[in-house]
């Protein structure tokens, strides 16, 4: 049960981050479009499904509900810590 909460507490604050950064690379494309960067912008939709994907396919497998909840947000939370600390580097 700690490690899902620790998980959901980390899941979101990175998710803040993620949103905020990505929020002001599209505003500042939207300013100057030679900024656009296609390349994180194309991996934001395929990056989701395959987090959830592999969440749902992990929570399937699992024998309680916690074991459950856990699996399934375990890759979503590994991609979005992830992408929180490559775009801080930015």
């Amino acid at each position: 049960m700690v490690r899902l909460w620790r998980m959901s507490m980390e899941t979101w604050s990175a998710s803040m981050v993620v949103i905020a950064e990505r929020s002001a690379m599209l505003g500042n494309a939207a300013i100057f479009p030679e900024a656009f960067d296609a390349k994180e912008f194309n991996r934001m939709v395929p990056e989701k499904v395959d987090a959830f994907t592999r969440g749902m396919m992990g929570a399937a497998r699992a024998r309680d509900p916690i074991e459950a909840a856990e699996n399934a947000l375990a890759p979503v939370h590994s991609r979005v810590t992830a992408n929180a600390r490559r775009l801080r580097r930015r």
